[in-house]
């Protein structure tokens, strides 16, 4: 999760679920509470208007005529709504029509005392109870208690209660899904400052762009200013680096002309006085290159490195055209790398050159993309690299063949060029590197041809 959108998102549905959960939960218990409130005063009413429609004659036996009944649903049989009267032996003195048997019973609670609750019964199922104990005054002057039951069916109660729950869980959900997707959307208003700096970066890298616009908002302005000096500074260093290292070439060439022209005569002594003076202009000419490669240039524009090998190609099939050497360029065009085109012309010229040098007749180009790494195979049917000298060759001032004119300083250019990009360099020879090599054609592998692999960060 290296997203920060995805972060902020995953916080917000987390904090959002929690609350919508507490709310929602908090929500149903208050309006159970209130329900059940306003079920129990509907029921205390009831038991009052009982009170109020009871006779109790001589002999203490009461009486409540059907038409005086509070709730027309305790004149129905069955119809949930349920009242009876129990006396002090809790024996059951009156019941409504609505009731075939008894309500259950409860000889908690004191004279004045209110008793609700929720009881399941065999026969009645699940039913809100509500018991009022009072102490009744007889005709004779005494006195004696009473218990006033009414009950009513949880059925209704519970669906309504359910049907609430389940529409407050949707109202709910939705908001919170609303509500997330308004965050998701303040949120790609809000970075996108943040985008748009990463797009200008990616110009900047590919050479589309000069520096970050100073148009941001206020808490960006540090970082793009920042940015911007960083640029500009790497840029300069990069300028006086190169300038530097001109200078240093131009100063030497004339110190050099004068080596090289000094005595005309054709003395072994003047002879190798020359060589010294080639050798030194060599020299310096590697050490700039190499310095040149350890500055990456992180800002350059990608490009195709198929172009550059044409045009390699091209020249070289010129200058060994009376030896007929056939080239096969397979790179991919729509491969992409990130270099100075002509940090890589030097880097082909180097590898086919050699090729060509060492007898090559036939040299191969190829290509492929492998985890973001452009992998660059370069194969020819020559003699091939010695096995006890591959290592070494990479090496500056190493060669493989002493007959052939060189300072054995290509190839360690060339590596440390592709160094220099973030890349790699590895020789072998074809026969090897594919695992062909076999105990009965050693007389073979000398002629195998030789394999440059070369791997670069791709685009």
């Amino acid at each position: 999760m290296n997203s920060i959108t995805i972060r902020l998102l995953l916080a917000a549905t987390l904090l959002m679920a929690m609350f919508i959960g507490i709310t929602t939960l908090a929500i149903q218990h208050m309006v159970d509470q209130r329900a059940r409130s306003a079920l129990q005063e509907r029921m205390q009413g009831q038991i009052y208007a009982l009170l109020g429609v009871t006779e109790i004659d001589e002999s203490g036996h009461i009486g409540i005529h059907a038409s005086d009944l509070p709730n027309e649903l305790m004149r129905q049989p069955a119809s949930g709504t349920y009242a009876e009267v129990r006396d002090t032996e809790e024996n059951q003195v009156w019941r409504s029509p609505s009731l075939a048997g008894s309500i259950p019973n409860s000889t908690d609670g004191a004279i004045g005392e209110w008793m609700f609750s929720k009881e399941k019964d065999p026969e009645l199922g699940s039913i809100f109870i509500n018991r009022f104990a009072v102490e009744w005054l007889l005709p004779d002057g005494a006195t004696t208690a009473y218990q006033f039951v009414v009950a009513d069916s949880s059925e209704d109660f519970d669906h309504q209660r359910n049907l609430f729950n389940r529409n407050l869980w949707l109202a709910m959900l939705t908001m919170g899904v609303l509500l997330l997707l308004s965050i998701a959307a303040a949120l790609t208003w809000g970075l996108n400052p943040l985008r748009r700096i990463a797009r200008q970066l990616n110009q900047i890298e590919s050479g589309k762009r000069e520096s970050l616009p100073v148009e941001v908002p206020d808490e960006l302005y540090p970082l793009t200013s920042r940015i911007n000096m960083l640029i500009a500074s790497e840029r300069g260093r990069q300028k006086r680096y190169r300038q530097t290292l001109d200078d240093l070439a131009h100063s030497l060439k004339t110190p050099l002309s004068v080596l090289r022209n000094t005595d005309t005569s054709n003395t072994s002594a003047a002879q190798e006085q020359i060589r010294q003076a080639d050798r030194m202009e060599q020299i310096i000419s590697y050490h700039i290159k190499r310095a040149d490669a350890g500055s990456q240039r992180l800002l350059t524009a990608p490009i195709s490195p198929a172009d550059p090998a044409n045009r390699i190609i091209k020249s070289l099939e010129k200058v060994y055209h009376q030896r007929a050497v056939k080239f096969e360029n397979n790179i991919d065009a729509r491969l992409q790398v990130r270099m100075e085109e002509g940090d890589l012309m030097e880097i082909y010229g180097n590898i086919l050159e050699n090729a060509c040098k060492y007898g090559a007749q036939r040299i191969t180009l190829q290509s492929q993309n492998q985890s973001g790494m452009a992998v660059i195979t370069i194969d020819d049917d020559g003699p091939g690299f010695p096995e006890d000298a591959q290592a070494r060759l990479l090496k500056r001032g190493e060669r493989a063949d002493t007959q052939i004119e060189g300072q054995g300083i290509g190839l360690a250019i060339t590596r440390e060029l592709i160094e220099g990009y973030g890349g790699s360099l590895a020789i072998a020879n074809k026969a090897t590197s594919n695992k062909a090599i076999s105990n009965n054609s050693k007389s073979n592998n000398q002629h195998s041809g030789a394999r440059v692999t070369i791997k670069l960060p791709a685009s």
